[in-house]
């Protein structure tokens, strides 16, 4: 490649030729002009300007490759501003300029950034209870063989892996399932949110489910969709709570007080049944990790897509 490469932070102007880049390089991730828009710009964690985090590598002033590197900005639930760790949500070369030290560049660039801000340890792309800018859990290593590789080569180690489960619910026996849930835990009582219930919800995912979930909870009440939430009680008090959008389920909890009564399977029995009779066809998901793929696995869903999650110590 002729001519030095930059470094540089997102410009307006820059829009169109790095949603090129993405949709060439993140095959299995595509995004339209107005997802990048709302969940990028639009991104409480997206400060415009010198420090956005946002690094574009530049050819003769054309972008060829970028990185996204968060800090928080906005704070996580009760987690709150998370000052010990950075992100890198997503990052891509041109496929026209890989294999020329493009990637290396932007990774070296974005923990120079997270130096700076003093964060201690960054993921690609985070846990299931912070993962801000997220579009997927971790690097899909069947459709993007190179990232891994890449990653390690700059110190980062695998921490967990993350899954997307997906399965058919038209034959979905919803009978077999209550049975089987209600085998153990009778006492559990399972329906759907109503409005005098609300704050007592908000107080149990505050409690029991800060971070992402707990937002994911709020997110859903400022909705007004409470037929797509269920809690699951027990004399009366919330011990655990799901939620779906569509054919998209979760994300879902359940208190440690309330382990080993089958609440999860009978939240999710129930669940199903719901997007069934709204004509769902499937269940989906993006992201579990490997004890809620086990307890999936139970239920006929199968992986879809597998992600290493990594970490790398910087402090």
């Amino acid at each position: 490649m002729a001519g030095p490469i930059h470094i540089r932070t997102l410009r307006g102007d820059d829009l169109a030729v790095v949603l090129a880049v993405w949709n060439r390089t993140l095959t299995r991730n595509p995004i339209s002009e107005d997802r990048f828009v709302r969940i990028v710009l639009g991104d409480p964690d997206y400060r415009p300007g010198d420090d956005s985090g946002f690094l574009v590598a530049t050819h003769d002033d054309e972008p060829i490759g970028f990185v996204r590197a968060i800090i928080r900005h906005w704070p996580n639930d009760r987690l709150g501003m998370e000052p010990d760790d950075g992100w890198i949500p997503y990052f891509a070369v041109d496929p026209a300029h890989q294999q020329s030290g493009v990637g290396s560049l932007l990774l070296r660039s974005a923990m120079d950034f997270f130096r700076t801000h003093v964060r201690k340890r960054v993921w690609v792309c985070g846990t299931t209870t912070s993962a801000p800018g997220s579009i997927m859990p971790g690097v899909d290593e069947e459709a993007y063989p190179a990232a891994r590789p890449l990653l390690e080569e700059h110190g980062f180690v695998v921490d967990q892996y993350g899954f997307s489960m997906a399965r058919s619910i038209v034959d979905f026996d919803v009978e077999e399932h209550r049975r089987a849930a209600w085998e153990s835990g009778p006492d559990i009582a399972v329906s759907t949110l109503a409005p005098d219930r609300v704050d007592d919800f908000l107080t149990f995912v505050a409690d029991a489910l800060p971070g992402a979930w707990c937002l994911a909870g709020r997110a859903k009440v400022q909705s007004g969709r409470l037929h797509e939430i269920l809690i699951a009680t027990l004399d009366g008090r919330i011990v655990g709570y799901c939620q779906w959008d569509g054919e998209h389920f979760g994300p879902f909890g359940v208190s440690p007080a309330a382990r080993n009564r089958k609440v999860g399977a009978k939240m999710f029995t129930e669940a199903v049944q719901r997007i069934r009779e709204a004509d769902g066809r499937t269940v989906w998901f993006n992201w579990a990790d490997e004890n809620a793929k086990r307890f999936y696995d139970r239920f006929g869903l199968e992986v879809t897509r597998r992600f290493a999650i990594l970490r790398k110590d910087i402090g």
